[in-house]
């Protein structure tokens, strides 16, 4: 007949051979103690103590340091709020490494009673918990007390009760939330070890924040999952389970090691194998109760003994006390069990500690990114600010060098217009009209003078102040985009740009781009008093040529007719005086009406550079518009956050390095628990 396997991994002892055994393991422990070496074994237990108190103090001043960091990286949000999950929140950290510091400082009292915390949680009511927890614990030939205080020990808890801690204890009892039973299973890793069975929840619901506390700070976490019910890849974005932390047992149920089925969801947890920190165990609970039940009647037979072992060795359930064993150090039986519960808890705080560091470095991640995102809403902003920079020059005047030229073409529909005026103005018409030049040019030119492209420049301002308020809701739209935790939401921020938005020279007037057509039109002024003194020195030159002329020659026929009693006396005959007269009116007209043309050719050339000037100032008035009034607020809105943002990178930067060192601090001054 096969050997029992019960019986040769103990689970097949009474009480009365567990207590015979317990009595000789003292007797002998008694005579070592005794024997010559005792003094080394001393010795190396004070060196192993030793280690465990190094490396709970090497744990503890991380732990601080980490507790002092922490503040400065994690949001101080409740979960759930504002995009917050509980894994980020620094609430929950807090009371996390909180109970890593109890553990690792607990007064005399306590550790005494302290335990090695071994969490058993169900993603689900599907998963198979309890079942695994009735086959862990429950030995096959204990009393039926012991079984029914074991298989009913959620019918002892309070109602609304949602954990049951379990302990070993010869008598069976439920003291509180506490059940004490005689299992083998928690005898099983030399050390003091409580079991706490977390309720399962219904499919899809998350674990509560004290589960997933509990689960954190518990030394073994083992998570049970049914891929058909949960799948793995689900279970494993669940926030409240660490499963990305060291020692942490994931259970698949499965039929078996060699089923098809378990084949199928391997695949789903290589992804969570590879990463090193989660050990995958595949489990079929309910074939380890199966077997349990064969040996339910009290008789054991060949056959039922037989059954019972294939359905233990079936279920896989050996593989979760085999990974426990590698996940718990086996200190020396010299130290004492008080030491060496608490090396476990130093284990698992370095643990606890490198995973808020990870969760530090992930927040800061994501800070990186919505530092990215920021500048790259910022720059989107600026972008449509280019384009709209480039766009309403060419549809406020046109191509340049083109017949789209607005400027161009108004400046020459105006000169054309005031050409006739100019033309009319001809020489011999300034007797009647010279002191008529200024105010008739001036006319003129206030009839003319880009009528057009005023009329244009007063609709397009309409459409500038619309531009105005799109970009001004854009940039207000973007800086209140940010959550009210965010670095990015920033009420200085906010108040500048209300403040630019308010003040008076903000609003975009009708005539905010025809001021330059005004200042221009002005300038014209001057060349036309010129001109108008030019007007009034040819008619002045005209008519002293003229009377000079006349002159001359009424003084020759003076001279030939002895008028005056021949005071008279020019030395020419009465024809040369009169040629020399009429010449040198004509000399003085050429020349007055010489200088008047040149006036007009100098006007019209003030008429072109002020021309020239005003498609500069134009131009420039837009550029101007477009940066004082239309973008002001957009443009102020993403320096603001462009600064924001260096000075959040520069931050993030700092605490990465801060991150990186209590890393490197925790990883190179690693102690191993076992000596």
């Amino acid at each position: 007949m096969p050997t029992c396997l019960a019986s040769s991994s103990g689970l097949l002892r009474s009480s009365a051979q567990h207590h015979s055994s317990h009595v000789l393991a003292i007797s002998q422990c008694a005579q070592r103690c005794r024997a010559p070496g005792s003094g080394a074994i001393r010795r190396a237990s004070t060196a192993t103590s030793s280690k465990h108190e190094e490396q709970r103090a090497h744990v503890l001043t991380v732990l601080h340091k980490a507790t002092s960091l922490l503040p400065r990286i994690l949001p101080n949000s409740k979960p759930g709020l504002q995009g917050v999950s509980l894994r980020d929140s620094l609430g929950f950290w807090e009371e996390v490494l909180g109970k890593v510091y109890e553990d690792l400082t607990p007064s005399a009292e306590k550790r005494e009673k302290d335990r090695v915390r071994v969490a058993v949680y169900g993603t689900d009511w599907m998963s198979g918990a309890n079942e695994l927890v009735t086959a862990l614990l429950e030995d096959p030939f204990v009393s039926n007390e012991q079984k029914q205080t074991l298989r009913s020990r959620w019918k002892s808890q309070p109602e609304g009760s949602r954990s049951v801690r379990i302990q070993y204890g010869t008598s069976p009892s439920a003291d509180g939330d506490v059940v004490h039973v005689q299992s083998s299973w928690l005898q099983n890793f030399g050390l003091p070890i409580e079991v706490t069975e977390f309720k399962s929840p219904s499919i899809g619901v998350l674990p509560d924040p004290e589960t997933a506390k509990a689960l954190f700070t518990a030394d073994v976490p083992i998570v049970l999952c049914n891929p058909i019910s949960t799948p793995v890849a689900t279970a494993a974005t669940y926030p409240g389970l660490r499963l990305s932390r060291e020692h942490t047992i994931l259970a698949v149920l499965s039929p078996s090691p060699a089923h098809p089925a378990t084949a199928a969801h391997n695949s789903q947890v290589e992804g969570l194998a590879s990463q090193g920190n989660v050990r995958v165990v595949f489990v079929d609970p309910a074939r380890a109760l199966h077997g349990l039940g064969m040996l339910d009647g009290g008789v054991a037979s060949p056959i039922s003994v037989q059954r019972y072992q294939d359905d233990v060795s079936g279920s896989n359930i050996s593989s979760i006390t085999h990974t426990v064993k590698e996940l718990l150090p086996q200190g020396s039986p010299n130290v004492p069990l008080a030491a060496r519960v608490v090396a476990v808890h130093a284990q698992t705080g370095r643990a606890l500690i490198k995973d808020a560091l990870a969760t530090s470095r992930a927040v800061l991640r994501k800070a990186e990114l919505e530092a990215d995102a920021v500048l790259t809403a910022t720059s989107a902003l600026r972008s449509q600010m280019e384009e709209a920079k480039a766009k309403v020059h060419l549809e406020v005047f046109g191509v340049e060098g083109k017949d789209g030229d607005e400027i161009a073409k108004a400046i020459a529909q105006a000169k054309k217009s005031v050409q006739p005026t100019m033309d009319s103005l001809q020489w011999y018409k300034l007797f009647w009209r010279v002191d008529d030049v200024r105010e008739v040019i001036i006319a003129a030119v206030d009839r003319a003078w880009c009528r057009d492209l005023e009329r244009k420049l007063v609709f397009h301002a309409g459409r500038l102040a619309a531009l105005q308020t799109s970009f001004t809701e854009a940039a207000n739209s973007l800086c209140r985009s940010f959550p009210p935790a965010s670095a990015y939401q920033s009420p200085v921020l906010h108040n500048s740009l209300a403040r630019i938005a308010s003040a008076p020279s903000y609003p975009i007037t009708a005539t905010v781009l025809t001021g330059p057509l005004h200042a221009r039109q002005s300038q014209l002024r001057f060349p036309t008093e010129r001109l108008h003194a030019s007007a009034q020195r040819a008619v002045v030159g005209m008519s002293g040529s003229v009377l000079g002329g006349f002159g001359v020659a009424w003084a020759g026929w003076a001279t030939e007719l002895q008028l005056f009693g021949g005071l008279i006396d020019i030395g020419m005959s009465p024809e040369t005086a009169l040629g020399v007269g009429m010449l040198g009116a004509a000399v003085g007209v050429r020349w007055a009406v010489g200088r008047w043309e040149k006036a007009k050719r100098r006007w019209w050339k003030n008429w072109d550079r002020i021309g020239e000037g005003l498609e500069r100032d134009l131009k420039a008035t837009l550029t101007q518009t477009m940066h004082g009034h239309v973008l002001v607020v957009s443009e102020a809105a993403c320096s603001g956050l462009d600064g924001l943002v260096g000075k959040r990178r520069a931050e993030v930067e700092e605490l990465q390095d801060e991150v990186q060192t209590l890393e490197t601090e925790l990883s190179r001054r690693q102690v191993e628990v076992t000596p």
